[in-house]
C-alpha cells in the first residue's frame, strides 16, 4: 500500500468520525432540548453531554439555532420516510383491513419511536415560544396528518372503500382522537398499552362507520 493510500484512509476515516461527532450533537441536543427546553439548554451542556469542549461544537454547526435547524431536517426526514405525507403518500390501501394496518402502522411508529417522543416532548414545551416548533408541531401532530389522510381518503372514496363525505372532516375525525391518546400515553408512560388498544378500538369504529361493506 502506497504512502497516498494510507493518506486518503485516513482522510476518510476522519471524515466518518466527524459525521458520527455531528450526529451525536443532534442526539445529545435532542435529549436536552426535550428535557431543559430549547433556552435553557447551552452549547457547554451540549457539547458536555456528547464527551467534547463547548468551542469543539462550532467545528460542526454555527451555534445553537444552527443545531436545532439541522435537528429538525433530520426528523422531518426520519417521520417522512416512516409516516408519510401528502406529497409523499404509500400506496392507497385496498381494502378497509389493509387501512386499518396502514394506519396501525403510521401510529405505531410515531407513538413509539424513542426519537419522535423526545421531538413530542419538546414541542410540547417550545411551541408557543419558536416558530420552527410551532410549525413543525402543526405538520405532524395536526394540519400534515389531516391532509394526508384527507387525501389518502379522498383516493379510497373513488375506490368505492369509503362513504362519499368531507374528505378534511374524515380526516379530522381519525387525527384528532389518535393526537390526544398519543398525548396521554406521552405524559403518563404507564397507560401507553391502554392507549394503543383504544387507538385500535377507535379505528375499527371509524371502520364500521364509513366504511363500504
Amino acid at each position: 500500500m502506497s504512502l497516498t493510500d494510507i493518506r486518503y484512509m485516513k482522510i476518510g476515516e476522519n471524515e466518518m468520525e466527524r459525521i458520527k461527532t455531528k450526529d451525536r450533537i443532534l442526539l445529545a441536543a435532542l435529549d436536552l432540548f426535550s428535557q431543559k427546553g430549547y433556552d435553557q439548554t447551552s452549547i457547554d451542556l451540549i457539547a458536555e453531554a456528547v464527551g467534547i469542549k463547548g468551542p469543539s461544537i462550532y467545528a460542526h454547526y454555527k451555534g445553537k439555532e444552527d443545531i436545532l435547524d439541522s435537528l429538525i431536517t433530520m426528523m422531518e426526514q426520519k417521520y417522512d420516510e416512516n409516516f408519510g405525507n401528502s406529497s409523499n403518500l404509500d400506496k392507497i390501501p385496498e381494502s378497509l383491513d389493509e387501512f386499518k394496518e396502514d394506519c396501525l402502522r403510521r401510529v405505531g411508529f410515531t407513538m413509539k419511536d424513542p426519537q419522535i417522543q423526545k421531538v413530542r416532548r419538546f414541542c410540547a414545551k417550545e411551541q408557543y415560544r419558536n416558530e420552527k416548533i410551532a410549525a413543525l408541531t402543526s405538520k405532524h401532530q395536526l394540519t400534515g396528518n389531516q391532509e394526508m389522510y384527507a387525501l389518502m381518503l379522498e383516493k379510497m372514496m373513488e375506490k368505492n372503500l369509503i362513504r362519499r363525505f368531507d374528505a378534511n372532516l374524515l380526516a379530522l375525525e381519525i387525527v384528532a382522537p389518535v393526537t390526544v391518546m398519543i398525548e396521554i400515553a406521552d405524559r403518563e408512560p404507564d397507560r401507553t398499552d391502554e392507549m394503543w388498544t383504544q387507538i385500535g378500538v377507535h379505528l375499527s369504529h371509524f371502520v364500521e362507520i364509513y366504511g363500504m361493506k
